[in-house]
């Protein structure tokens, strides 16, 4: 029997970078808690976007945020992860390299509460405050900021064709690189991910992994699919990640709704 169901959000349960849940989804996920199987996001998103998307719903769900460097469930702090300082020295000497090189690269350092950003592009700042309504702090020197940091992400809007393969070389060994979205990367904390969220959010909730359904399309999805009982990829997923699904799907609405039907697949 399914108890969970975890769903990534941009780019699978949602498109175009949604800020507003659609009332059908809300509806399937209160079918979902009618039929006793929870449901919980996991996002490479800022926790308090993910929090903010859901409320509507009228009760707290478990959020997965940040790539799994953040795991939360009424208001307890179930997994979190933290990127050493030393590597997120050389994620900046690398980014101004970057910047050098392609005249572009738009960095993000993240606590729980905001993203810090030394970027001032109008682009950039539109993006980020209005389509996904994040909270952001401009600094001058990202350098300068010494709190612990969940993650670290760079955006290129022309895509990751050239900044996925440029940091994957040059940080290999030291931190994981994944695709995130069509225009970003992000570093995974090391010892977090969303596999290893999950892990301790079933640990938690006394739910075995194959009482679990997952649904992701991007390199940052990986662990969690591998770990999940049962699990999709979408049929849009970046290349590679089906590998790690027992199935390709174009819709997770459709296998949520059998389960509101059945409580199985």
């Amino acid at each position: 029997m399914i108890k969970l169901v975890v769903s990534d959000l941009d780019g699978t349960l949602l498109t175009d970078y949604c800020q507003e849940l659609p009332e059908h989804i809300l509806r399937l996920i209160r079918r979902l808690k009618d039929r006793g199987i929870l449901f919980a996001a996991a996002s490479g998103r800022q926790y308090a976007n993910i929090r903010r998307l859901f409320a509507p719903l009228g009760y707290e769900i478990p959020l997965i945020a940040e790539n799994g460097s953040l795991c939360v469930y009424k208001g307890r702090t179930l997994a979190t992860g933290e990127i050493p300082a030393a590597t997120i020295r050389h994620i900046l000497d690398g980014l101004m390299d970057y910047r050098a090189r392609f005249h572009t690269g738009h960095c993000i350092l993240s606590v729980r509460e905001t993203y810090y950003t030394d970027s001032r592009d109008p682009q950039f700042t539109d993006y980020m405050l209005n389509t996904m309504h994040n909270h952001i702090t401009v600094v001058p020197d990202l350098y300068a900021v010494k709190e612990p940091l969940l993650k670290a992400a760079i955006c290129d809007f022309n895509g990751t064709r050239e900044l996925e393969p440029f940091f994957r070389d040059r940080l290999k060994g030291e931190i994981r690189v994944a695709t995130s979205a069509r225009h970003w990367i992000d570093f995974i904390a090391p010892g977090a991910n969303k596999g290893t969220a999950l892990a301790a959010l079933l640990e938690f909730l006394h739910i075995a992994p194959e009482e679990c359904v997952c649904f992701g399309d991007q390199q940052n999805d990986i662990e969690m699919l591998k770990l999940g009982g049962v699990s999709f990829a979408m049929k849009t997923a970046a290349p590679g990640v089906a590998e790690y699904a027992d199935a390709q799907v174009d819709s997770v609405l459709p296998v949520l709704e059998k389960l509101c039907e059945k409580g199985s697949l």
